[in-house]
């Protein structure tokens, strides 16, 4: 069996850090923070707690580095921890009923996601996809969001989600179609405010 440029570079990083790599445990950090910071943000909601968990899920991972089983990707098993901690971190929030509804729909709106849009060139197509994306239930857009924007593979998403794969296959199946509704009643306020 064969190992890619890429993951042989990447286990070559890998270990520089275990070895505590200044230069690797940055460049880890750099390509990584994007979407463990989109992944934080969806689930709690704010600013300031999705930088404190994407943190607290980079120390967590730098202090098992040694721990990391090579079989799989580093993004999953990063990504796992940032699910995990943004969801302890949520837990340990008091809830707040009368603006959650407000709040959520400002950072979806308001909040740039930290992510290369590289197939969204347009500005307008990056707006009506994110008002789409922020009518999503929380997993359905975590799902989206792994599998379109972080190019995770479906059985990555199932390991980060610690879902069987047949449940994510139809997560997707049922987000796609529900995007694609949102995606046609947000284009057609859309016309309907230019008419």
């Amino acid at each position: 069996m064969t190992q890619s440029g890429d993951t042989i570079q990447e286990h070559q990083i890998l270990e520089k850090a275990i070895r505590g790599d200044r230069q690797a445990l940055t460049y880890l950090v750099k390509t990584y923070t994007n979407m463990a910071y989109t992944i934080a943000l969806k689930i709690v909601h704010n600013k300031e707690d999705a930088e404190e968990v994407m943190q607290d899920a980079f120390v967590k991972a730098f202090a098992s580095l040694n721990k990391f089983n090579k079989t799989s990707k580093f993004s999953t098993w990063l990504y796992r921890i940032v699910y995990n901690t943004a969801l302890t971190k949520r837990k340990s929030q008091p809830i707040n009923h009368i603006g959650i509804e407000s709040t959520l729909l400002q950072n979806s709106l308001k909040t740039e996601v930290h992510v290369e849009w590289n197939d969204l060139q347009n500005q307008d197509r990056k707006k009506y996809v994110q008002q789409a994306l922020s009518h999503l239930m929380l997993e359905d857009y975590l799902v989206v969001t792994l599998y379109y924007m972080g190019d995770k593979s479906i059985a990555e998403i199932s390991e980060i989600m610690d879902k069987k794969t047949s449940a994510i296959k139809m997560q997707l199946l049922r987000a796609r179609k529900q995007l694609e509704q949102e995606l046609k009643r947000v284009l057609d306020e859309e016309i309907k405010d230019l008419l």
